[in-house]
């Protein structure tokens, strides 16, 4: 686990990501990111990500392209958010907020989480997958656990592809939208739409989405 914090204050907001090095994507380039977008103290606590598909995934599901296929290892992962790395957190940042950040599978797994557990008190969820295999049935028959803060986004191209699983993620983030605005567990819930395809700057899109719910919610 790394952890990035603005300033020193234990009860400054953390956002959890999980770190993909071999995107090419790093936990200070996202700090540096958010850190242009507001003065809001902040922290990030990034944990490596080695398999999307199988670290994200809440449920096994067959692949959507190529061969790989969703082994649904999701609940380990958010095992080892509970178990390991959040008491670590929690060991800094005794009076904050902790948040949940991600984009695509990693969004959805974001939004899933508030639904599988009362550890987090909102997420972020950028492009998130929700055309994953049966996540519709799971979102309509499901409350969230906890009282939380929600910014989803998605780019206005995203749904623009030949590939008629990943063609709903508009009609379903839609659906969502709706979901989430009629539960009473949603404090507040902050939706964009981005220019662009699904992987039109992705690090910039979750920045904008940690920035936004640190510039409207309230200190504690």
């Amino acid at each position: 686990m790394k952890i990035i914090s603005s300033e020193n204050s234990d009860s400054a907001p953390v956002f959890i990501w999980g770190e993909d090095s071999t995107h090419g994507e790093t936990v200070q380039e996202l700090f540096e990111k958010v850190k242009s977008l507001t003065d809001r103290p902040f922290s990030i606590a990034s944990f490596d990500v080695t398999d999307w598909n199988e670290q994200f995934s809440p449920w096994p599901a067959p692949a959507v392209f190529g061969n790989s296929n969703f082994s649904g290892n999701g609940k380990s992962t958010l095992i080892y958010l509970k178990e390991k790395l959040i008491p670590e957190i929690r060991n800094s940042f005794s009076k904050s907020k902790i948040f949940l950040a991600g984009y695509s599978l990693a969004g959805l797994f974001s939004l899933w989480a508030l639904y599988e557990s009362d550890l987090f008190d909102g997420a972020v969820c950028c492009s998130s997958s929700l055309w994953f295999e049966n996540w519709d049935n799971f979102s309509a028959s499901h409350e969230i656990k906890k009282t939380a803060d929600i910014y989803m986004s998605l780019g206005n191209q995203e749904s623009n592809t030949r590939n008629k699983i990943m063609s709903k993620v508009g009609e379903r983030t839609e659906q969502q939208k709706l979901i989430l605005d009629k539960s009473p567990m949603v404090k507040d819930l902050i939706f964009e739409w981005n220019e662009g395809g699904h992987f039109s700057q992705p690090l910039l899109r979750t920045a904008r989405g940690i920035a936004a719910l640190l510039n409207f919610s309230t200190p504690n």
